[in-house]
């Protein structure tokens, strides 16, 4: 069935399931289609300064941070991040706020004119999109997350000001390659000459450092010229003459160092006081979001190893103070589902496996087969029927927390909304 093209007066409703129909891959990897189209419409030239951000893990804390600092200073920010929780409007900010439909949808209109026969991806148009947004309110900052790897990204068209690479893991391996050095050259395709170049993370391939230098970008790099050091309370941050120490901040703090020096680098950094306050300020929808206080309900997007990680240090906290973990989760089926639940099984009293209701996920009663006592888990056909089922029952001596997907933290907070 062909779906006719929206106008400019067609709901954004419209636009996107029309996005979802024009092209037959989801994700479709390469420059030249997206460069052309954004050539055609004059999206490149821009007055705004483009910070690019890539990573397995952290894109969108970091750049929330970023966003953060930025807007106290009193510069306007646009956001670009992507997927979604609940709303497609979720992934373009302008001053840390979403927009209108409407704004969305002549984007889309001007994108569907500038294309011509050119075939884009839902991600692609998405992404083209922002930009055609941030040029229209010419913001003085851009920070784009980068969707997948970095070299054959979409949103790897642009200029950077700076280059920023967060995390590197495994995730996505069809497209990235299945070792830690494969994954890292890729994400630092998005590197350019004589820009800086933020690595925050913590055990640096030597494919990153190796192009880096290769193409001559001004490499930063964690523990080499700036330090993230765990304290008991929070962390220390140490780059050239700065030398801070903050409290402990709701989003991983490697991630608040990575920010830190990526404004510093830029000389863009506020005052001490400043950024105190912008960390005590900082939530980031769905990392380790609570969902209820009485009873304790988390949820977080952990969905790879690195990110699940994290999560057992967050639960850790709740363990050691007597406890007990009862985990609800939900994954799709690409995922290296058995990697997620080992770096939190030590934690979990109880289990909980629902199915996500999306063409990609995975079944409960598969999820269950990885979990090792299976004795202590049940299997339920959504989120929303073990939600139904679990919090009725949940004590004062217990955390649920609801991870393992975008799509598992979009429905449990559709639940508490």
């Amino acid at each position: 069935m062909t779906i006719q093209t929206p106008s400019q007066s067609s709901t954004l409703d419209d636009w996107l399931c029309y996005l979802e129909s024009v092209h037959p891959a989801n994700i479709a990897m390469g420059l030249a289609r997206v460069q052309e189209v954004a050539e055609n419409i004059d999206l490149l030239d821009t007055p705004s300064k483009i910070i690019l951000i890539a990573g397995t893990n952290g894109k969108g804390t970091t750049a929330r941070c970023l966003e953060s600092l930025l807007l106290a200073q009193g510069y306007s920010v646009g956001t670009y991040a992507s997927p979604h929780l609940s709303r497609y409007n979720e992934r373009v900010r302008i001053n840390g706020k979403e927009l209108d439909d409407q704004v969305h949808v002549d984007a889309f209109h001007l994108l569907e004119l500038g294309r011509k026969e050119t075939p884009l991806t839902y991600f692609e148009y998405g992404t083209l999109g922002a930009l055609a947004i941030f040029k229209r309110f010419a913001v003085d900052f851009v920070l784009l997350e980068v969707g997948l790897g970095g070299r054959h990204d979409a949103t790897n068209i642009v200029t950077p000001y700076a280059s920023v690479i967060t995390t590197i893991d495994l995730d996505h391996k069809e497209y990235l390659g299945d070792t830690r050095e494969l994954v890292g050259y890729d994400k630092a395709g998005i590197f350019r000459k004589d820009t800086p170049a933020i690595v925050g993370d913590l055990k640096i391939p030597h494919t990153v450092t190796d192009y880096g230098v290769e193409i001559d970008a001004d490499l930063i790099l964690s523990k080499r010229d700036f330090l993230f050091i765990p304290t008991p309370t929070g962390f220390r941050w140490i780059y050239n003459d700065f030398d801070y120490e903050f409290a402990k901040p709701s989003i991983p703090a490697q991630n608040v160092t990575t920010a830190l020096t990526t404004l510093a680098r830029l000389n863009l950094l506020p005052e001490e006081d400043v950024i105190r306050q912008c960390l005590i300020d900082l939530q980031v929808e769905g990392r380790f979001q609570q969902l209820s206080a009485q009873p304790r309900i988390f949820t977080d997007v952990a969905h790879n190893p690195e990110s699940a990680r994290y999560l057992a240090h967050k639960l850790n906290d709740f363990k050691v103070r007597g406890f007990k973990i009862h985990a609800l989760i939900a994954m799709l089926a690409d995922k290296d589902k058995l990697s997620v639940i080992n770096e939190v099984v030590d934690l979990v009293d109880t289990w909980s496996c629902a199915s996500l209701q999306n063409p990609r996920a995975e079944l409960a009663t598969n999820l269950q087969t990885l979990i090792p006592n299976i004795a202590s888990s049940q299997v339920f056909d959504s989120v929303q029927e073990a939600l139904d089922c679990i919090v009725p029952i949940l004590d004062e001596q217990t955390v649920l927390i609801i991870f393992g997907s975008f799509f598992t933290v979009a429905d449990a907070i559709a639940y508490f909304e």
